[in-house]
């Protein structure tokens, strides 16, 4: 297995400021225009997937969690900070992420049946369904107007 590499011009404190502050604009005023907005920052830069209590030498697992109704769902960060929010008091130390190309991240949703995606929920804690993370997936333009149209 090879060490993993954190690509050069990157820091162990990297925190992915576009997808935050889409997050939070998005979450102060929820509309077609922000959500876009959000869906395009998630194409760029890298996001944090939780892998505490992964061993070393075995294959990497991402941690996920459930919705209060039984589904999956998928926990991203944009941020090792983020991650730590997310941990019980006293074992934020032991938080590990696995720092991954934003698309690269959001990819892992085809991995298991996931539901959706929820980003820094130590804090903003926003819910992004299947359908709006493939989108940001895909190669086609986001607009507020495709968004109101699908929906």
């Amino acid at each position: 297995m090879a060490d993993a590499q954190i690509p050069e011009g990157i820091t162990a404190d990297y925190a992915n400021t576009a997808v935050r502050e889409a997050i939070e604009a998005l979450q102060t005023q929820p509309d077609y225009e922000r959500l876009a907005a959000f869906l395009g920052a998630l194409r760029e830069g890298f996001l944090v997937a939780d892998v505490t209590g992964t061993a070393k030498k075995k294959a990497t697992h991402i941690r996920t969690i459930r919705s209060t109704d039984g589904r999956l769902v998928l926990p991203l960060f944009t941020s090792m900070d983020e991650l730590r929010l997310a941990v019980p008091k006293g074992r934020a130390d032991q938080a590990k992420g696995a720092l991954m190309p934003a698309p690269e991240a959001l990819r892992l949703i085809r991995t298991k049946p996931f539901a959706a995606a929820q980003f820094d929920i130590g804090s903003a804690a926003l819910v992004v369904v299947r359908k709006y993370v493939e989108l940001a997936l895909g190669d086609e333009p986001i607009t507020a107007d495709g968004l109101a149209a699908s929906a």
